[in-house]
């Protein structure tokens, strides 16, 4: 069931359309723009810090630090959401698009899946499309939860010299 709107359009601007509703969704939710470029210099100053250098730290640079890294995981978080729904949207398109197809084809259903989709020049470019989305899913699937540990790290370090 094909959008006769979308239908004249390339896979990246189909894929910069959904990127519009959904960052007009994000919006309407009250979130911020998402800006994917952010200056990591802070970031990893903060990140690589040892323990020598913590305890130097006062109790406002704690909870200062413990904020930065907290915000910088919700980034992280959102590009990590912003990938998956790249991912899922070009299965999705894929699935609709092959569908019926890939029987045509000899092999593994994964292996006429593929052979179906290198008949199709558009299906190539939103399986293109879903490869890059998720080796950038997979590369910060955990950095979020690692850099929000890091934040917790820095908050306990706080309240530990808040005590003293």
């Amino acid at each position: 069931m094909a959008n006769p709107n979308t239908e004249s359009l390339t896979p990246k601007q189909r894929l910069d359309q959904l990127d519009t509703v959904l960052n007009e969704y994000e919006a309407r939710l009250g979130l911020a723009e998402f800006n994917e470029d952010h200056d990591g210099s802070e970031i990893n100053t903060y990140l690589g810090m040892d323990r020598r250098q913590m305890e130097k730290l006062t109790v406002e640079d704690c909870a200062e630090i413990a904020m930065i890294l907290d915000s910088f995981a919700f980034h992280l978080q959102r590009a990590l959401n912003r990938e998956t729904a790249r991912v899922n949207w070009s299965k999705n398109v894929l699935r609709e698009m092959i569908s019926g197809r890939e029987s045509q084809y000899n092999g593994s259903w994964d292996s006429q899946f593929v052979q179906a989709i290198k008949e199709n020049s558009y299906a190539k470019g939103v399986f293109k499309i879903q490869n890059y989305a998720q080796q950038r899913a997979d590369r910060i699937t955990y950095l979020a939860t690692s850099v929000r540990s890091r934040s917790n790290l820095f908050m306990n370090l706080q309240k530990a010299k808040a005590m003293r």
